[in-house]
């Protein structure tokens, strides 16, 4: 038998945050006062050239999706902002996790409240299923566990499971 290569990838959408859509407002709002009041003052042009700048980066953050990973054994999870900038966001190997359970059912309810470090990487849509992945970190100051909210499909599950089949719960 030949071992092969397992790689597979999704993804979350979280999508555009009310937040950062205020606060992006809210700066343009600065901004176009700031140019106002650079025609009557000249040194409030700066603030209009900050405001813009500030804005603009702003706008490549306001939407957000998460990548998933995974590769022999490795899940890798990459931030991506408005569809076009990447960056990786955390990595973790298959040997360390502990379980891997959907969110409120009873492999991962003892980690409730223990005070972990949590990490969401969901789309936070509660019609999509979200499970938390729970692994050791020895990076971690929480007794060096870390749970990640993922939202993980069956393909992605299955590959999880040729690892650690005790680990991974799909129910």
């Amino acid at each position: 038998m030949y071992l092969q290569d397992v790689h597979v990838e999704n993804y979350a959408n979280r999508g555009k945050s009310a937040g950062m859509l205020v606060l992006r407002a809210l700066v343009i709002v600065l901004a176009v006062g700031c140019l106002v009041l650079g025609l009557l003052i000249p040194p409030f042009i700066f603030g209009t050239i900050g405001f813009g700048l500030l804005a603009w980066f702003l706008g490549t953050r306001l939407e957000l999706d998460f990548d998933y990973s995974y590769t022999n054994g490795t899940i890798d999870i990459a931030k991506v902002f408005t569809k076009s900038s990447r960056k990786k966001y955390l990595s973790f190997e298959m040997k360390d996790v502990v379980v891997v359970a959907p969110v409120g059912t009873d492999p991962v309810r003892g980690y409730e409240g223990r005070g972990l470090k949590v990490l969401d990487c969901s789309s936070r849509n509660p019609q999509i299923k979200t499970y938390e992945v729970v692994y050791h970190n020895p990076k971690s100051s929480n007794n060096g566990v870390t749970v990640v909210l993922m939202d993980l499909e069956d393909d992605f599950l299955e590959a999880m499971r040729t690892v650690s089949p005790s680990a991974v719960h799909k129910d």
